[in-house]
């Protein structure tokens, strides 16, 4: 039996959506040997189902944007480590672990014996990692891609998310049951709140045997992934966020132009009297400026490019998670 390669999916624009019937269109070559399903919160269009096997829609694309349920990436320059929750607009943890989640299931439902999970923003010439990943399953129960850290890059400590291979009887039971209740509660006493950790987590279960790779073998041939940040929504950068500083008992607040060639400007509005502006020439540039004492700070706007990226309002019930999850530290 063919192995199944399962795409997820979010494309609500045109581009995102070419993108993906461009993916679909490069993996005909090997859909001998592979089936092809896609598992998209947005509808899926008749040209692209027509290349697949299967292609499922679902509507539910919850976000979960209450602080306590959002991830700390963190921006590392110099000596400073700086974490905050500010970074994006909300964790996808529910929606993605869905898609993942229909995709073991109809797997294990219809016989497939191996799975290959990909991101739809990606491009493949080369499909060497899929029949590689194809045999080693015969002796490994999942594989994995890691990546070292580098400056300007998203950097994630776990297998990354756009490319992993599993064997489907070695899969841990959560891999096959979506309980909202239950992920709510998982993703509140975790301490990375990412969608790649939890996938690790249910493909090391049970002393599974996992192969990591080196994330460089997915971009050879013409390869491409990652083609579409997806925290960087509309605005020119994400990285312009308040921070908690414990040394001085203040608000600060860094911009970082973390992956763009142009120039941007950042407005920070406090208690919607005082304005700071921030102006990054370039890429990698980066600032920071002191918002003012924890407690003299009530109201903070951010514009970013004159969008604006977050409006947040302090008070004494959600001061200390702020500190809790947006903060600095010094190496």
């Amino acid at each position: 039996m063919n192995d199944l390669i399962l795409i997820t999916a979010h494309t609500p624009v045109l581009e995102k959506r070419k993108i993906l019937h461009d993916l679909v269109l490069g993996l005909q070559p090997i859909k001998k040997d592979f089936d092809l399903m896609v598992v998209s919160h947005t509808p899926i269009s008749s040209d692209i189902q027509e290349h697949v096997n299967w292609a499922i829609y679902d509507e539910d694309n919850e976000l979960l944007t209450g602080w306590e349920y959002q991830n700390q990436p963190w921006f590392h320059p110099e000596n400073k480590h700086i974490q905050s929750i500010f970074f994006g607009k909300g964790n996808t943890y529910l929606p993605v672990h869905k898609q993942l989640i229909t995709g073991y299931s109809l797997a294990k439902t219809f016989g497939y014996k191996k799975i290959h999970c990909i991101e739809y923003d990606a491009y493949y010439q080369d499909f060497t990692e899929f029949y590689d990943n194809s045999k080693l399953l015969d002796e490994y129960d999942a594989i994995l891609y890691t990546k070292e850290n580098g400056y300007g890059e998203i950097n994630i400590q776990f297998g990354l998310g756009h490319f992993h291979s599993a064997k489907i009887s070695s899969l841990d039971e959560r891999a096959f049951n979506y309980d909202r209740k239950v992920l709510m509660e998982e993703i509140i006493n975790l301490e990375s709140k990412t969608t790649e950790k939890r996938t690790q987590d249910i493909y090391t279960a049970n002393n599974n045997k996992v192969l990591f790779k080196d994330h460089s073998l997915l971009l050879t041939g013409g390869n491409k992934v990652r083609l579409v940040n997806f925290h960087a929504l509309d605005l020119d950068i994400q990285w312009a966020v308040p921070y908690y500083n414990p040394y001085t008992d203040e608000i600060d607040f860094v911009a970082w132009n973390e992956d763009k060639d142009i120039s941007t400007k950042v407005i920070v509005i406090v208690n919607d009297e005082k304005i700071h502006n921030i102006f990054l020439p370039n890429k990698f540039h980066w600032s920071s400026i002191s918002l003012g004492k924890f407690y003299d700070v009530h109201t903070i706007t951010v514009l970013v490019n004159n969008k604006l990226k977050l409006h947040i309002e302090l008070n004494d019930s959600n001061r200390e998670l702020f500190k809790q999850t947006n903060f600095i530290e010094y190496d």
